[in-house]
């Protein structure tokens, strides 16, 4: 998802907007592109990229978070066993080649050039224990276990074998997307407060004022990065991070709304990159109160001029859909009830709940989705006129994603880390679902698993099994799917996206010195 939230070696629930870590709260200071001096001038062949949000906390262990900013961090400086291209191609990466023994058993072989920044080889034991640690039944649950599914890897030579207990379809994918980390970190957690040691293309240089510093990494063993390094920037005001690009003071803009692509879209000087993961905007439903009741739920999935909203808010660039999965992932299938605006439907609902008067809720909003304060007053006039009430706290980011479970409601974003319907669907489930939606259903998780452990064409039946089941019980409301729009300065040449979350292809891009 784009769900945020942190587990410190066991799960510590932070903020959702991809699970992000947020043990630690960040400041809402003022970013420095916003400062003057910050030209651009000087920077050498350094690309900076602009987000909408800050890492969710100074924690640097990519199994325990998953965050946007931290999921770059991720992709830059550690590596994967697999990669992926930007058309979803799975390729090889710190394996070098793979094999299914069995629908349960994969052997991949571990290229042994490889070394992490503090000069250490990568062995195979690093990588057993990066996936064990997710896979082994028992194992503290971590953020990422959701990418694999219960099972064991072990090596012999520099081959390792992963084993699962069930089949799992989405086993490539999430090889492209599980980082790979040192076993000495693992075994000392305590390391990842202070730095990222990855094998990656990128090393970790610092975190200070709002700038993320990774320079590049010219002993990989993929070969030296295009450019000199990557500065992650954080500027909160969507303004600011539009005059930047346009100012020539970061190169690059992430999840850029609408409007801000509009005023581009004759700009020679900018390139609108449109890759995105299989993601959707959310509102967050807590299950510990009113909207524990499906009847409610559906209430207000009734109430909402979904729409609407996309039509007017999001200027018709993300597509409605009609179930739990985004429109397109190729598994999607419209469910049979659309829960299409129907204000009279939604009262005679709240009726039959006994809640036709006097239903309140609360609502956090925030600037982490394009247009979310207008999106959430929206949704706040559609709930009224159903006569529901809405009280509605603006917070900074930072709060926002550590506070947003206080709740009632909270918009967010759910998207895909390994190009699969497997890890949307599996955030309503066990520990992550009890997290981020304070909801357990035994029938989620039961699906869920059900589609995990289905290969081949029938893998989609099961899918949408699941999908339209959590759809039918509205368990969040799914507003969209939202399109993850890249703004790029032409002065950044090879730049592309893969539709994951991070930026793996980043060390392609060469920029103007």
């Amino acid at each position: 998802m784009r769900l945020e939230r942190v587990m410190r070696g066991r799960w510590k629930l932070a903020g959702i907007a991809v699970l992000a870590s947020a043990a630690l709260t960040l400041s809402a200071c003022s970013s420095p592109a916003t400062e003057g001096g910050n030209t651009g001038e000087g920077r050498g062949g350094q690309i900076i990229v602009a987000n909408a949000e800050p890492p969710t906390a100074a924690y640097w262990d990519p199994a325990a978070s998953f965050g946007l900013v931290d999921e770059q961090v991720a992709s830059l400086v550690y590596d994967t066993l697999l990669s992926m291209d930007a058309q979803g191609k799975i390729g090889p990466n710190l394996a070098t080649e793979w094999e299914w023994v069995s629908d349960t058993e994969m052997k991949l072989t571990v290229r042994t050039d490889a070394k992490f920044h503090d000069g250490t080889p990568v062995t195979v034991d690093d990588v057993v224990a990066s996936l064990n640690r997710l896979m082994v039944p028992g194992s503290e649950p971590l953020a990422k276990s959701i990418l694999l599914t219960a099972g064991e890897a072990s090596a012999e030579g520099d081959v390792v074998t992963v084993r699962t207990e069930q089949p799992f379809g989405p086993l490539e994918n999430s090889l492209a997307a599980v980082s790979i980390l040192a076993k000495a970190d693992i075994e000392s957690p305590e390391n990842f407060k202070s730095t990222a040691n990855g094998s990656g293309p990128y090393k970790f240089v610092s975190y200070s004022n709002d700038d993320i510093t990774l320079e590049a990494n010219a002993d990989y063993w993929g070969g030296a990065p295009k450019n000199d390094g990557v500065v992650l920037r954080y500027i909160a005001d969507a303004d600011a991070r539009q005059n930047a690009l346009l100012a020539g003071q970061v190169d690059i803009t992430t999840r850029t709304g609408p409007n801000y692509v509009n005023a581009v879209k004759d700009n020679s000087d900018i390139t609108v990159e449109s890759v995105s993961p299989p993601s959707q905007i959310v509102m967050i439903y807590q299950h510990n109160g009113p909207l524990a009741d499906v009847k409610v739920r559906q209430a207000l999935a009734y109430a909402v001029d979904r729409e609407g909203i996309a039509a007017s808010i999001m200027h018709g660039v993300n597509p409605v859909g009609f179930n739990a999965i985004p429109t397109t992932l190729d598994s999607y299938e419209p469910a049979n009830e659309k829960f299409e605006f129907n204000p009279e439907k939604a009262k005679s609902l709240l009726a039959e709940a006994s809640k036709a008067e006097g239903l309140k809720l609360t609502m956090a909003t925030s600037t982490l989705v394009p247009g979310q304060l207008e999106i959430d007053q929206a949704i706040a006039q559609n709930l009224k006129d159903v006569g529901i009430e809405v009280e509605v706290t603006q917070l900074e980011v930072g709060e926002f994603r550590t506070s947003y479970p206080q709740y009632d409601l909270s918009m967010n974003t759910l998207a895909s880390f390994n190009n699969d319907p497997s890890f949307i669907l599996a955030t309503f489930t066990g520990a992550t679902g009890e997290a981020v939606f304070n909801m357990a259903d035994p029938k989620v998780d039961e699906l869920v698993g059900a589609q995990n452990s289905t290969v081949g064409d029938a893998r989609n039946a099961a899918i949408n099994a699941a999908a339209t089941y959590m759809w039918d019980n509205q368990l969040t409301l799914w507003l969209s799917d939202e399109t993850w729009t890249t703004l790029v300065n032409n002065r950044v040449t090879g730049y592309e996206r893969n539709p994951l979350i991070g930026e793996p292809l980043l060390r392609n891009a060469s920029v103007a010195k």
